[in-house]
């Protein structure tokens, strides 16, 4: 794995999933599928296994992430 990148297992939308953490010089980027969209939607996955795992999961992710890349669209700030 390249310095700066982790690889975290983190079902949700699948049991599979998983999400790529990357510390860059402006902050944290996490490229995943626990959100679709910028607009963090949808609240509720219809295709998720276990709601409760994947909310677990998502603030898992922003608890680290400055920027978050979501399955579909553009990325989305986390702060501020």
């Amino acid at each position: 794995m390249t310095p700066g990148t982790q690889l975290w297992l983190t079902p949700g939308h699948s049991e599979e999933d998983a999400s790529l953490i990357i510390e860059a010089e402006d902050g944290v980027y996490a490229l995943t599928h626990l959100w679709w969209f910028p607009d963090r939607t949808p609240v509720i996955d219809p295709y998720a296994p276990d709601q409760a795992i994947l909310e677990a999961q998502r603030e898992r992710v922003l608890a680290v992430a400055d920027i978050v890349i979501p399955g579909h669209g553009k990325a989305f700030k986390t702060r501020g």
